[in-house]
């Protein structure tokens, strides 16, 4: 994989997300955690940028309905997930995503 390779990082982001379930809130925030944790790892393996996480995962969001759906619920639930649970790359995605939903952001909860 080129360092850099979005179409690589978006395939190896999407391998392996678990299934969301049926109407599931804890398998949607579980298989964005995964993803996400996942972002995380490159990121801190120097193989993307958190920019570039981010705007991968932005991508995501359009392609994978799945992951959509997933992203969604997490940002939903952000604010009354434990502290750490949700890296820090996760943690802004989904905390984006509130604000597009015209959701106010919540306060920092990482680490």
């Amino acid at each position: 994989m080129k360092k850099n390779d979005p179409i690589e990082v978006y395939k190896q982001l999407l391998d392996g997300m678990p299934s969301i379930g049926f109407i599931n809130r804890n398998k949607r925030i579980k298989a964005y955690l995964y993803v996400t944790n996942k972002a995380q790892k490159m990121i801190e393996a120097d193989e993307i940028t958190e920019e570039e996480a981010l705007f991968i995962l932005s991508i995501m969001t359009k392609k994978s309905n799945k992951f959509r759906k997933s992203a969604t619920i997490t940002a939903l639930s952000l604010s009354t997930l434990p502290k750490g649970v949700v890296k820090s790359v996760g943690f802004h995605y989904a905390n984006q995503m509130r604000c597009n939903l015209n959701l106010h952001p919540a306060d920092d909860l990482v680490n």
